[in-house]
Parts: structure tokens; C-alpha cells; sequence
């Protein structure tokens, strides 16, 4: 139930000792933590991150190392939820996200297989087909890159798919090795003066503004004058506040992957992020790879609520390799050897959590990313770190991200 990345991925070297007191205790050792961790560190802050696992052990080392826009969702659908005016901010802060994010690990050198080739957005059925139509024109009244692929032309950016009615293509889409991304900006936030420690599972937080006590299972204290938390789903246990309890709710993603594939039949795969049915199945290449996600939506009760990632569910395994051999006729008897679980955090309106914790004096939460991490968390922690020094975020979006807006 160990992800390829998790088990592919070079050992983090942590800190020696848990310090005594730090400006601020980060707790959560994924995308999250790590970003505001490093951010903190480059503005003079002592900032301490504590890991309960290994970096990246969660749902950061756990997903399908997809960079993508726009929520997962179709443009036009964000239109509607959100307002025209919403809708471009939000698709502008992923945009930013995906360039801070590139900028940061060419000028730290993180080797993490970032390939930007862009993204498919595939239709199943001729409605969505349509839906992708609809989000094309509002993509390009705004000037955003995109290009629309009729069928006839699919097999030109897919070879060997069958099933699907067209695509919506969007350059700034990118894969990534997760674990190895999230390690690097590590050892970036360590070489900036964090301290991160791994094997600390935090048990409890206690006290306030100017005066948390961080208390560890293995019995070890440290304290802080802010506390960040970034755990996902747990960071309701650890939140006395009882806030996040009613912010957030847990679900579970599923993935499959094969053995290094023919190289006739891996050169099929481009390495692009590409999706379909409304990005509920998600896929992609990685080395001769071929790895797949979701069906979630396939089962009783949808994976919702279960925070167990040591487990899988036996059906939507079936369900996932039915889906390949339905829709890529060279995948039809390969093996799927690995498969594993991530844990991931929701919220009720889609968007995550960034911000001060209401009636809680000196916390944040960094977090609630609703299954897409990796597309918010780097400029979200940059955001984040700025509430925290400055008292405020410039950014457009860091608003829509308060959570406050659940107290309203």
C-alpha cells in the first residue's frame, strides 16, 4: 500500500534534535507544511516542522502527481459556482501557483521529473464533449492558453485511446514525481534555517497566541508562539477550537499502477496530466509507467469519511482496470501490480483553507485542498507566511481562501 513515488524516493535527512521553542511549530510534513515552512524560513522566521511519518508519507505522497487548473473542473462550471469575477482570480492563482512553484525548484535544483507538457481533459460522453466546448469559449474570451481536439484528431495526442469524444487541451498543465518535489523543497526550507523533524507524531496542542505547548506522543514538548496546522483531516484532532471539525471532511482516492511497460506500448501514453468524466478518473505516465486514479464514485458511500490510506477497496480496483482495458485496447491483459490509498481533505464549497483559525488565537491552517495539493499549496503557503509576518496577503484569492467564510 506504499505509493511508487514513497517507495522510489530518497530518505529525508532531518533534523538531529526537537528544539525547545520555536516562532512558530508547523505541524504536517506534506506539500503544505513544507511550502509555508520554507516561505517562513526565507522571511528571518524560526519555524520548526514536525512530521508524525516520514516527508510526504500522506496524501502529498499519495495522489498521481498531477499540476493542474482549475480545481479539476471544467472552466464554465467554476463560472457558475463562483462568479465570472471569482472564477478568473481562482484560475489566476493556480496559474501563479504553477509559476512560483516552477521558478522555486529551478533556482533550488529539486530533481522531481517535472515534465509541463501540458493537459487532456477528456470526454467520455458526447454531454461532456459538449461541457468542454462550452469552457473553451469562456477560456478563450479571457486570452487563456487552450486548444480544443476533435475525436478525429485524438489519436494524434493519444495513440491507442478509444472511448472518448474530444479533449480539451491546457499547456499549463504539468506531471511530477510528488514525494521527490515535496523532499526537495524541504531540504530548500532547511538550507533557509527550518528545522524539520521527522517520526514526531504531535499528540496534542495546548494554549494560545504567544504560548502553545506542542506536545509529542513519545512524550517530547516543544512550544511556540503560533502553531500552523497542516495535517489534512487529522488537523481536526488537533485543533481544540473544534473549527476544523466542522470545515472539513476526509475522502479517500485510490491509484493503480503497472510495471515498466513495452516501450511500443508506453510510447502510447505522452507524458501530459490527462483526466476524463469530468476529471473523476485521472491518469498518466510516469517513466514506462502507467498510472491510474479514481472510481471512487463507483462504490457505496463514494470513499467518503474513511481516513484509513493502509487499505484499498478491492472493487474500485477492478473498476480501474476495467476502465483501462475499456479505454486504451494495449493496456487489456497488463498487470497492475501497485496500488495504493491517499487520504484527502474536502471542504463545502471546493476551496481550500488558508488563513487564521477563527476563535483561535495564533493559529492557522494551511490546508483542505479538496484533492488538489499539489496545484495550491506552494503559492498558498507563500500567502500564508504573509498573514503570518505581514498581517496580510496582497494575492486576490487569499480571501476566498479565509476560514472565516464558514463563520459567516
Amino acid at each position: 500500500m506504499t505509493s511508487l513515488w514513497l517507495r522510489e524516493s530518497a530518505p529525508f535527512a532531518p533534523a538531529a534534535t526537537l528544539p525547545a521553542r520555536s516562532d512558530v511549530v508547523v505541524v504536517g510534513g506534506g506539500i503544505a507544511g513544507v511550502s509555508v515552512a520554507l516561505h517562513l524560513a526565507r522571511r528571518g522566521i524560526g519555524v520548526t516542522l514536525l512530521e508524525r511519518s516520514v516527508l510526504a508519507a500522506g496524501a502529498s505522497g499519495r495522489n498521481d502527481g498531477q499540476l493542474l487548473l482549475g480545481l479539476g473542473e471544467h472552466y464554465h462550471r467554476i463560472h457558475g459556482q463562483f462568479g465570472a469575477a471569482r472564477a478568473r482570480v481562482l484560475w489566476q492563482f493556480l496559474a501563479d501557483n504553477h509559476a512560483a512553484l516552477r521558478a522555486a525548484l529551478a533556482a533550488e535544483r529539486v530533481d522531481c521529473e517535472l515534465e509541463q507538457r501540458g493537459g487532456l481533459r477528456l470526454a467520455e460522453t458526447t454531454h461532456e464533449w459538449r461541457e468542454l466546448q462550452t469552457a473553451a469559449q469562456l477560456l478563450a474570451a479571457e486570452g487563456r492558453p487552450h486548444e480544443l481536439v476533435a475525436e478525429a484528431d485524438l489519436p494524434r495526442w493519444l495513440p491507442g485511446a478509444r472511448g472518448f469524444h474530444g479533449a480539451l487541451f491546457l499547456p499549463g498543465e504539468a506531471i511530477v514525481q510528488p514525494v521527490a518535489m515535496v523532499r526537495g523543497l524541504a531540504a530548500a526550507a532547511a538550507r533557509a534555517g527550518a528545522r524539520i523533524v521527522e517520526q514526531a507524531p504531535v499528540q496534542r496542542i495546548d494554549g494560545d497566541a504567544g504560548a502553545f505547548a506542542v506536545q509529542l506522543a513519545d512524550g517530547r514538548l516543544t512550544t511556540g508562539t503560533m502553531v500552523v496546522h497542516c495535517t489534512s483531516v487529522l488537523a481536526r484532532d488537533l485543533d481544540p477550537s473544534g473549527g476544523l471539525q466542522r470545515m472539513v471532511f476526509p475522502f479517500r482516492g485510490q491509484v493503480i499502477a503497472t510495471d515498466p511497460l513495452p516501450d511500443a506500448i508506453a510510447a502510447q501514453f505522452p507524458p501530459y496530466a490527462m483526466s476524463s468524466n469530468f476529471c473523476y478518473e485521472y491518469f498518466r505516465r510516469h517513466g514506462r509507467r502507467f498510472v491510474l486514479g479514481g472510481m471512487r464514485w463507483s462504490v457505496p458511500g463514494e470513499e467518503l469519511g474513511l481516513i484509513d490510506d493502509s487499505l484499498h477497496n478491492p472493487e474500485i480496483t477492478a473498476n480501474l482496470r476495467e476502465y483501462a482495458r475499456e479505454h486504451f485496447p494495449a493496456l487489456d491483459g497488463i498487470a497492475f501490480p501497485h496500488v495504493w490509498t491517499g487520504i484527502m481533505a474536502g471542504t463545502p464549497d471546493g476551496l481550500p483553507l488558508v488563513g487564521a483559525l477563527p476563535g483561535a488565537p495564533g493559529a492557522f491552517v494551511l490546508g483542505a485542498f479538496n484533492g488538489y495539493g499539489l496545484s495550491f499549496a506552494f503559492l498558498a503557503g507563500r500567502c500564508l507566511a504573509e498573514m503570518i509576518v505581514d498581517g496580510k496577503s496582497d494575492h486576490p484569492a487569499a480571501a476566498m481562501f479565509a476560514p472565516r467564510r464558514f463563520d459567516a
